[in-house]
């Protein structure tokens, strides 16, 4: 490579080399260092907060501590084994977050003394911070059976060393069982079907995939496309123990069946990770996370967390939610950066929008279920239609059948769940629905709402399937 190309690298990446060898110096010499935003965590949360502070408070010097090398984009996970067919092309660029003079370092951050305002690193060093951020996320929840900690045995983690050994684990082997049938795990066992002529079956304790944030006619879509594609699907179905010696030989389920099995794949769920905010003695509820205010300030209000990491209610209900998305830790730490200095944001909530795409079919999801309605004690009405995505339906790439479900609360018409399944429209209707929700919209409201509709990228404004969907509720309501 020319000596001009290296500096230009080097020019590039000047900051956050900086930084990582001023860590480095001095074998048993404490560094110490300071910066005005501290934000420990640099995946979604963190990086949100990292922009959003640079727009607020643009004399601010701002500090990420992460423990990976770069970020992966935690959605595309699954995309790295069967898509991508690489863990760098999922990749979050530094760039941006360089040019706007945002400091990245290396390392983990073990301990923080809260009256100094000073964070201890693994290797000694010392950073001091007017205001420090949790951006800490969340940790792969482990099914307490027995051989969990086998060779092959592998939960989702952002770690980018850790991806890249579960694709070199893949090579050369034949029978895969997925353990969980939410998003994670129906992404995971369709790419890794993709990539190669595995075994792969997956496994969900419930009666259908997706069923926790899902209508069932939705899981059992996605379940269809699963075998089209030569994935065994096995609901209500619960793994007993891992078995092996040194590692992964089967899965035992509470049936009695065996299943052979190379590799298992964890796709349970998260919880939140609060290691370091217990540690420092923050108000912490192990299950839900770090205990925060409107404001996302924890008890020591120059310390704020956000993301997985952080407690959170439905915006629906006001209860305690245990929702975990990129979009909402975002949204979150946009909240958090333009509070640092100055109260000007409160959270409303969490919402829950939810999507993905599995062979030839989305679907998508925002607020309640029936069956969530149902739970929380909610008398609601319902509004449903079916039509095609393009007008006219005879349009190259028209899915004919895009159905649109929405609930609404009886006492008050506002919208409370919305549901899409269809093409690759799916994701945007029902960010509009999610909208809805937060913004308390009612049946009429959305009936009688004005939208773009064209031939080639949405269905006719006469079947438009929100405004008709809600319609729909609306004659339902009154029979």
């Amino acid at each position: 490579m020319p000596i001009t190309q290296w500096e230009n690298i080097y020019s590039k990446y000047s900051k956050i080399i900086f930084i990582i060898e001023i860590f480095k110096r001095g074998e048993g010499q404490v560094t110490k260092t300071s910066t005005d935003v501290l934000i420990v965590g640099g995946s979604a949360a963190g990086l949100s907060v990292a922009n959003s502070t640079c727009v607020w408070y643009p004399d601010k010097k701002v500090t990420v501590v992460r423990n990976v090398p770069y970020t992966v984009v935690p959605c595309g996970i699954p995309y790295i084994y069967g898509t991508l067919n690489s863990v760098v092309k999922d990749k979050i660029p530094d760039e941006g977050y360089l040019d706007k003079g945002v400091n990245f370092i290396i390392g983990t951050v073990i301990d923080v003394d809260r009256n100094n305002k000073t964070a201890k690193l693994s290797d000694g060093s010392e950073i001091s911070y007017e205001k420090l951020v949790i951006g800490t996320g969340s940790k792969p929840v482990m099914p307490p059976i027995k051989g969990i900690n086998l060779k092959n045995v592998f939960p989702i983690e952002k770690d980018p060393d850790f991806l890249e050994n579960l694709g070199a684990t893949l090579e050369g082997i034949k029978d895969i069982v997925v353990i969980g049938g939410g998003f994670i795990g129906v992404e995971m066992a369709e790419q890794i079907k993709l990539k190669g002529d595995y075994n792969v079956t997956l496994l969900e304790a419930l009666p259908r995939c997706l069923l926790a944030a899902c209508e069932e006619e939705a899981g059992l879509k996605i379940e269809e496309q699963l075998e089209k594609l030569g994935v065994k699907v096995s609901t209500n179905k619960m793994a007993k123990s891992i078995v092996g010696t040194d590692k992964v030989e089967g899965v035992e389920l509470a049936t009695g069946e065996m299943l052979e099995a190379d590799m298992v794949v964890l796709g349970i769920g998260a919880a939140p990770n609060v290691d370091l905010a217990e540690k420092i003695g923050l108000e912490v509820d192990k299950k839900m996370g770090i205990v925060v205010d409107e404001y996302m300030r924890t008890i020591d209000k120059d310390i704020f967390a956000c993301g997985d990491c952080c407690t959170k209610f439905s915006i629906i209900t006001g209860k305690p939610s245990a929702i975990r998305l990129a979009s909402v830790a975002t949204s979150e730490g946009l909240i958090v950066g333009s509070n640092l200095y100055s109260l000007n944001r409160k959270t409303r909530g969490a919402v829950g929008a939810f999507a993905t795409r599995v062979g030839e079919v989305a679907v998508a999801a925002a607020g309640f279920t029936e069956k969530m309605a149902n739970d929380n004690g909610c008398d609601y009405y319902l509004g449903e239609i079916t039509a095609p995505d393009r007008h006219p339906g005879s349009l190259p790439g028209c899915t004919m059948e895009t159905k649109v479900k929405l609930l609404f609360n009886k006492k008050n018409d506002r919208l409370i769940g919305g549901h899409v399944i269809g093409g690759f429209q799916a994701a945007d209707m029902v960010n509009i629905l999610a909208l809805a929700i937060q913004q308390q919209v009612t049946a009429d409201e959305l009936a009688i709402s004005q939208y773009a509709t064209h031939p080639l990228l949405t269905g006719s404004p006469l079947v438009y399937q929100i405004m008709w969907a809600a319609e729909n509720a609306i004659i339902n309501k009154k029979k």
